[in-house]
């Protein structure tokens, strides 16, 4: 739109007198001060020197996020660096996918996420942690690494009542505390006998390595049922973690958007070192379990061809939620927490020496 000015304006207006038929008469000339003139500007005042206008600040430009860093859908952990500065690319409320799609979204309360999924071939893990102090975040993740064909130097794997490896996760839950979780059923009402179980096996060190069928002492970290839970865990259709509510919910869930490899998922929200909710899915779309007899029997041999010992893969996953990661290679494969299961394996229902050392480790001796 173009501008237009006043030709009437005060600023410079011409005065128009009228000439009278009468005598000249000696009139005195007045000073028009322009309106925009100073009102220091008056007779007998020096007039103030003009005052330069103060500089402007330079205006600075908010840095340019690298590409990598794109503003919609989820980001690729692996065309990122491993520690990001906050400042460079804010990852709180976005979703960030690891290996072999596993993804996770990352909490924006300042809460850090790990996300565990079990799969035929192996396993897959997705860690987003979130320092506060320091302004960054980094990224961990790492997918199945079954091997092909056993190193010519490897040994046979270890014995599991002599294998003392384990991983810690960066978050445990506060030493002597009790962990309230409720049970989701699915679509199919699955018995919570096998999720009980499992539960309490990795809690209380149930072993096969002793003839009492335990370590001594337990950790001093117990678990409780509080209930049925009418929501089902935080893990979306994909097995990949959604958002927080609050509540440690453990159970089946349907996730028919997942990679058919996958058996189980368990997310576990932490904030600094303290393990907040952890939530725990077993793959309901696709897979059949065996949970042991109705009266509570558990003959390996019973277990129909082609199902999951579901007390097993829930005993591994505890281990995740108590604060334990994967232990790989083929050595250790004894072990909960080796990062595979196969069709009617019940050896990880039963704690070895490596993962009941992790658990003192982490909470001490109850």
């Amino acid at each position: 739109m173009g501008r237009t000015s006043c030709a009437t304006g005060r600023r410079g207006a011409a005065l128009a007198v009228p000439l009278l038929a009468m005598p000249l008469l000696a009139v005195p000339l007045l000073a028009v001060v322009p309106s925009s003139a100073s009102a220091d500007a008056r007779p007998g005042r020096p007039r103030r020197p003009a005052q330069p206008a103060p500089p402007v600040p330079p205006t600075r430009s908010s840095p340019r996020a690298p590409g990598w860093c794109k503003p919609d859908g989820a980001l690729t952990a692996r065309t990122m660096p491993r520690k990001i500065r906050i400042s460079e690319c804010d990852l709180r409320g976005r979703t960030v996918r690891g290996a072999n799609g596993l993804e996770a979204f990352v909490p924006d309360d300042g809460t850090s996420v790990s996300a565990h999924v079990l799969r035929t071939d192996g396993a897959a893990e997705l860690r987003v942690e979130i320092d506060e102090r320091s302004q960054e975040i980094s990224i961990t993740t790492r997918g199945p690494r079954l091997p092909q064909g056993r190193p010519r130097k490897s040994r046979a794997p270890l014995d599991p009542c002599t294998d003392g490896a384990y991983v810690p996760e960066p978050g445990k839950w506060p030493k002597g505390s009790t962990i309230q979780w409720r049970y989701y059923p699915g679509g199919t009402g699955q018995p919570i006998a096998g999720i009980s179980r499992g539960v309490s096996n990795a809690a209380n060190a149930v072993t096969d390595c002793t003839p009492a069928g335990r370590f001594q002492p337990p950790p001093d970290v117990s678990t409780a049922y509080a209930g049925a839970a009418s929501v089902p865990p935080d893990l979306t259709a994909q097995a990949s973690c959604g958002r927080r509510d609050g509540t440690n919910v453990f159970g089946w869930w349907a996730m028919p958007g997942a990679e058919s490899e996958v058996l189980a998922a368990t997310c576990v929200w932490f904030a600094g070192s303290t393990t907040v909710e952890s939530d725990m899915a077993l793959q309901e779309y696709g897979k059949t379990w065996w949970s042991g007899d109705t009266d509570g029997g558990r003959d390996p041999r019973e277990c129909p061809a082609g199902s999951f010992d579901t007390t097993a893969v829930v005993t591994h996953e505890t281990g995740h939620v108590l604060g334990l990661a994967h232990v790989e290679g083929p050595d250790h494969a004894k072990l909960t927490m080796a990062p595979s299961v196969a069709s009617c394996d019940s050896g990880p229902a039963t704690l070895g020496k490596g993962d009941y050392d992790g658990l003192i480790a982490l909470y001490g001796e109850r």
